[in-house]
């Protein structure tokens, strides 16, 4: 089953690089297409401008605010999918910046290409592996190669039930409160421990 795993993601990992090579743009396609559609929506959207970050913009279903410097929408469309939503969209065209800037990296052509970079390697049939000398040292193997041995952990668990670190009272932050005595009007005891004379 492991063998039929890493024969599928090796094929899969090629297949991805091979198409990754034809991209053009600066998103992946799925990505490109999401920024197409709020490019199209937001023909229709009219843009307010508060400062250099905050927009509101107005659209038959309602009024929003785009803060482009936090990336952030009422919508919360930019937030949830890491791309601009219309919404952001018609605020970066306003101020003429690259809606492309504004997206996540892991959106671009450039990360899924180095996501897909490595090489699983293929690995030779069974029966071509190296076999260990029997009842000799496990170290040398058939034709005398010596090779690594690689031996079990020396660190062992403990015995019993593992403590549980919990946070104590102190480290939450609370603030003990003083206690005063009604007798002799002193902190840090009450009546019934106090030494002091009547």
């Amino acid at each position: 089953m492991m063998e039929c795993i890493r024969r599928q993601l090796m094929t899969w990992f090629n297949e991805r690089r091979e198409t990754s090579m034809q991209w053009t743009s600066i998103l992946v396609p799925s990505a490109e297409r999401r920024v197409a559609e709020a490019l199209e929506l937001a023909r229709t959207y009219q843009v307010l401008r508060a400062n250099e970050a905050e927009f509101e913009v107005i659209s038959h279903e309602g009024n929003n605010i785009v803060d482009i410097r936090n990336r952030c929408c009422l919508c919360r469309g930019w937030q949830l999918y890491g791309l601009p939503c219309a919404h952001a969209v018609v605020a970066l065209l306003s101020c003429r910046q690259n809606v492309h800037r504004f997206t996540e990296s892991c959106f671009t052509v450039a990360t899924y290409r180095k996501t897909y970079s490595q090489t699983i390697h293929p690995i030779p049939d069974k029966s071509l592996w190296r076999e260990m000398s029997e009842g000799g040292d496990p170290s040398v193997g058939k034709d005398g190669v010596e090779g690594v041995v690689i031996n079990p952990s020396k660190s062992l668990r403990p015995p019993g039930r593992p403590r549980k670190k919990r946070a104590r009272a102190e480290d939450r932050g609370r603030v003990k409160r003083v206690v005063h005595c009604s007798r002799c009007n002193q902190t840090g005891h009450f009546r019934t421990t106090c030494a002091a004379p009547i």
